[in-house]
């Protein structure tokens, strides 16, 4: 795994660790696994968690959060290893000038759907799984919508990883 983790982490910084170029986040699932949220908290990358406090500890260990990972943390590699074909989460590339909290921000805004009875519900858009059945559904317009400030979205599948633009 360590070849093909070089090659992802080659495609999602192809610059490294620069302050100008896109900065790589990834939206988790707290609910996939047990470990994820101790694994955040506890860590040394800056995350903000999508759901409002307070919560409780068990909503806080289920929740989505957003981390900011960097191509040479050792966190941000354990993090892709964990998270292929694991269905952790979905990696988001925005312009260095958007910020954790302004991506947060954005997401937070999608993170509840009405059904065809009105009934809301939690779209868990951020499970790659779900992500790559609803993106070829949407218009273009809804697609600059759903990404907001982000440039480019990513879902890494086993050793590989499919990549999704703004253009459909």
């Amino acid at each position: 795994m360590t070849a093909a983790l070089d090659m992802v982490v080659a495609q999602l910084w192809p610059k490294g660790d620069s302050l100008t170029a896109p900065q790589v986040h990834m939206l988790v699932d707290g609910a996939r696994d047990a470990a994820i949220a101790p694994l955040i908290r506890f860590g040394k990358l800056d995350f903000d968690c999508l759901f409002a406090e307070p919560l409780t500890p068990r909503l806080r260990a289920a929740a989505p959060y957003l981390v900011h990972l960097a191509a040479s943390s050792a966190q941000s590699r354990e993090m892709l290893r964990r998270c292929a074909g694991e269905h952790w989460g979905i990696l988001v590339s925005a312009p260095s000038h958007v910020t954790t909290r302004q991506l947060r921000l954005h997401f937070k805004k999608l993170l509840w759907v009405h059904d065809e009875q009105g009934r809301k519900l939690n779209f868990r858009f951020y499970d790659p799984r779900v992500l790559s059945i609803f993106l070829p559904t949407c218009t273009q317009e809804e697609r600059n919508i759903f990404f907001g400030p982000a440039e480019e979205l990513y879902c890494l599948e086993g050793e590989q990883l499919r990549r999704y633009t703004r253009r459909a």
